[in-house]
């Protein structure tokens, strides 16, 4: 098994990470590499051609990101607006423009150069992908129901898109990337992505940090088919859920909300596992894709909202 190492992690953790059981030609770790709940560690992709591998690509399928620009400069974004989309997506609970919970999020940018506002949904199928566990051992159900979840995953961050809209005015989209996938080969393999976006060359890709941190817009290069023209969808988690709870008993939430906008009733409780002690550095996640990536435009964060 080949392993391409993209992360900042040494090969000795990285094999722990990875199923006993499971058979692969080549498993590519990204800098955002974690371990899970899910068969495969975030952050991977794996080029397997073992007959069971669909049991391996289960878990928040077709979760995504959608980068979105709006007419609006960052300085007209207002708390009125920011609470009527949170507003609206808490009534979305259960159907469609739902944003769900654990790091997905919606996020509100301002360009370093330029001044179009724009906003970044990250969020998928949420329990819906449960529905794909039961056919594992069907190749045709298996795939025909991750297609389907997929399919609702990007249909979900279309109606947050729209709610948003629905506030801010017209939204135009610039990306929508799923990172919870698999691409099924002739040869009856895969590549199966998780936490990782599928990317040619020449294609954009969104890195965001965390709740306060900057995020960027890159392009690949021809050296992404070195990582199974696989990227980051993000920088990572630095540490577990738990392992953030002593951290945020003396994080500054008071210090966040003066330099981030946050949803009337958002309780700083609600971020005790995901604040932005949680997650790697993105200058650092940068560095380790140099050479796989080009930056395009970087933005900051302005308004940030999750855990409705």
């Amino acid at each position: 098994m080949e392993i391409v190492n993209l992360s900042a992690e040494p090969l000795g953790k990285l094999y722990d990470w990875l199923p006993h059981d499971l058979t692969a030609e080549t498993v590519v770790f990204l800098p955002d590499a974690c371990p899970g709940k899910s068969p495969l560690p975030t952050g991977t992709a794996v080029l397997t051609r073992q007959p069971d591998w669909r049991r391996f690509a289960v878990s928040d399928c077709g979760c995504g990101m959608r980068l979105v620009r709006g007419k609006l400069s960052p300085a007209d974004l207002t708390r009125e607006a920011w609470d009527t989309i949170a507003d609206t997506l808490r009534q979305n609970k259960g159907n469609l423009g739902d944003l769900g919970g654990g790091n997905h999020f919606l996020d509100a940018l301002a360009p370093y150069e330029g001044d179009q506002l724009h906003l970044l949904i990250h969020t998928g199928s949420r329990a819906e992908s449960g529905h794909v566990d039961a056919f594992v051992d069907e190749p045709e159900a298996f795939d025909a129901e991750f297609d389907r979840m997929v399919e609702w995953a990007e249909a979900n961050r279309a109606a947050i898109h729209e709610a948003a809209a629905s506030a801010l005015g017209p939204l135009e989209l610039v990306l929508d990337l799923p990172h919870n996938t698999f691409e099924r080969l002739d040869d009856g393999g895969a590549i199966i992505r998780k936490g990782s976006v599928h990317v040619e060359p020449g294609d954009l890709n969104i890195i965001p940090s965390h709740m306060s941190g900057d995020v960027a817009l890159v392009r690949a290069t021809e050296r992404v088919r070195e990582s199974l023209c696989s990227l980051s969808h993000g920088t990572g988690r630095a540490m577990s859920r738990a392992d953030c709870k002593p951290l945020a008993a003396s994080y500054n939430f008071a210090g966040l909300r003066e330099r981030v906008l946050l949803p009337t009733g958002l309780e700083n409780a609600s971020l005790r596992t995901d604040g932005p002690f949680a997650y790697r550095d993105l200058a650092a996640c940068l560095a380790l894709l140099d050479g796989y990536i080009e930056e395009v435009e970087r933005f900051a964060v302005i308004g940030y909202m999750g855990h409705l």
